[in-house]
């Protein structure tokens, strides 16, 4: 790189001067600010600023001769970056940038069990709370309070909204089993009517307990190759309340995870099974969006969750047929004890 060299008389004899390097990536100044004659007569510095604002500065004092000032390489350094500058000849001839190695901490959602992934009901009334204060008199559904809250809060930390809150974790009692297309408001109400001990359980909920701020190949990767090792399945495993929050807008069987949260909780876990809420008006019980015909918003979800649901042996829409038809408030089954 050969860089443009700009110089300015300051008067008496005195010169300072500044240099720009470009790449196609990088564009670079450096700026000797000082006053030179044969010696430094006052402390000077030279500063380097690249295009996203970053200085990297190199000082000396009064009294260093001009010589061991300019000769050699020059470094300037950032927390993030080394910059060095090669003298030759004709002065500044190149520079050479090199990114720091920076540790990179683990991520809590790496760190912290999946059964601890929870929000305490008091929490999710505070969440409650927020949404309010952000949508005024709107009535959102979850996908539109996880783009204009929950992602916005987590974005710098890029951990849950359950782990922003609770870095060590709260340990889950109740996982709840729902869709996204229900009013928000509506369903935290139904929850907190329904318990009696609202504000001390400790809720299992998919858009609070995964990150919402990765990317796509980030959350198959924390899903793991098989929906019995997900996150949902450890769970659902050791929630000892089971609970189906059924809303007006969308029949919540329509989802293939929702179906597969369902057998999972028959075919492995020990929890008591809950109904809450009410369905859609004259909502199917089968057809062929309901049940196993039912999609997942990532399309290659549907054959992993199909086959985990084959290997239960259980009739997943049977099972499906019985929730959307319990009444508000049934127990499909109470907690299995050892």
């Amino acid at each position: 790189l050969k860089p443009s060299v700009f110089r300015r008389s300051l008067g008496g004899g005195l010169v300072g001067a500044m240099s720009r390097w470009r790449t196609a990536d990088l564009e670079f100044w450096v700026e000797t600010d000082g006053w030179l004659w044969r010696q430094a007569i006052r402390d000077c510095r030279h500063t380097v600023t690249n295009p996203r604002g970053e200085t990297f500065q190199r000082n000396w004092k009064a009294g260093e001769r001009a010589s061991d000032i300019w000769k050699g390489d020059w470094k300037f350094e950032t927390s993030t970056q080394t910059v060095t500058i090669t003298n030759g000849a004709n002065g500044w001839e190149n520079f050479k940038v090199t990114d720091k190695a920076v540790k990179k901490k683990i991520s809590l959602v790496k760190l912290v069990p999946p059964n601890r992934w929870g929000v305490s009901g008091k929490q999710l009334m505070e969440l409650a709370d927020k949404v309010v204060e952000t949508f005024e008199d709107q009535n959102p559904n979850v996908y539109e309070v996880v783009q204009n809250v929950i992602k916005p809060l987590c974005k710098d930390a890029g951990v849950s909204y359950a782990l922003l809150l609770n870095p060590k974790g709260l340990k889950c009692t109740t996982f709840v089993t729902h869709a996204w297309f229900e009013s928000f408001l509506a369903f935290v109400v139904d929850i907190r009517d329904h318990f009696p001990d609202f504000e001390t359980r400790v809720f299992w909920i998919c858009f609070t307990a995964n990150p919402q701020t990765w990317k796509p190949d980030e959350l198959n990767d924390l899903l793991g190759p098989s929906a019995l090792q997900s996150p949902f399945a450890i769970a659902i495993q050791q929630c000892d309340t089971f609970l189906i929050v059924r809303n007006i807008i969308k029949n919540m069987y329509s989802r293939l995870w929702c179906v597969a949260e369902l057998v999972l909780v028959f075919a492995y876990g020990e929890s008591s099974v809950q109904v809450i809420g009410k369905m859609p008006l004259r909502a199917k019980e089968s057809g062929n969006d309901i049940g196993l015909n039912a999609t997942c918003t990532v399309p290659e979800d549907v054959q992993l969750l199909l086959e985990t649901i084959e290997l239960t042996d259980l009739d997943a829409n049977a099972l499906v047929a019985k929730a959307i038809r319990a009444p508000p408030g049934s127990i499909l089954r109470r907690r299995r004890v050892a």
